[in-house]
């Protein structure tokens, strides 16, 4: 749900504020090269939560696109986005670890879930005609699986989802769009957040 202008010619907005700062310090982030050996080594402690094996509460992050992966950790190193334990992480992270861990993560493939069975057939047609009234589609994708900055969200945890949509309504997590996803979220009821969260969990 971004900003940025769309294959269909929608009209670029401009960012100013935060949101335009974090931007212009991925553009810098962006231009200068990748040190590729150093991924590896800084990827370790970010696996031990996001690896195969999730920590809860933690999502897959392999396969986002870099954009998405760099802005985050921006946003936690600056505190603009709230955990404690990633705060910790990105607190001491430089400039080059954030790209090196954009690319690294970025070259994983997306991991194969598998959807949980689906228990609640009209929580999940709730979902969908709430997608599609807030064109979710729009930045996420057809399928859900990501656009630029804005991040794959099919089949993420059910849990992980109605969290983040509830950050984002209550502007305790900023949009990596501008603020799209803080408008969009502002308009959910609990109600769209739960129907939203399974909807997108159980995906096929």
């Amino acid at each position: 749900m971004s900003g940025a202008r769309s294959r269909a010619g929608r009209p670029v907005r401009t960012l100013s504020g935060p949101a335009g700062a974090a931007l212009g310090l991925l553009a810098l982030l962006a231009g200068a090269p990748a040190l590729a050996a150093e991924a590896p080594e800084v990827a370790q402690a970010c696996l031990a939560c996001h690896g195969e094996a999730l920590a809860e509460g933690a999502p897959p992050i392999a396969g986002h696109s870099s954009n998405y992966i760099q802005l985050q950790l921006v946003f936690f190193r600056a505190g603009r986005r709230k955990n404690e334990i990633m705060q910790g992480v990105a607190g001491g992270l430089s400039d080059n670890d954030i790209r090196a861990l954009g690319k690294y993560f970025a070259s994983l493939p997306a991991p194969e879930t598998k959807p949980p069975a689906d228990m609640q057939a009209d929580l999940t047609r709730a979902g969908e005609a709430a997608a599609l009234r807030h064109r979710c589609a729009a930045c996420h994708g057809d399928a859900y699986l990501g656009i630029q900055a804005a991040p794959r969200v099919a089949r993420l945890p059910e849990a992980y989802l109605a969290k983040a949509l509830g950050d984002y309504r209550a502007g305790t997590r900023p949009s990596s769009g501008g603020a799209a996803m803080t408008e969009v979220a502002g308009a959910l009821s609990d109600a769209d957040i739960a129907a939203l969260a399974h909807y997108l969990a159980v995906l096929p």
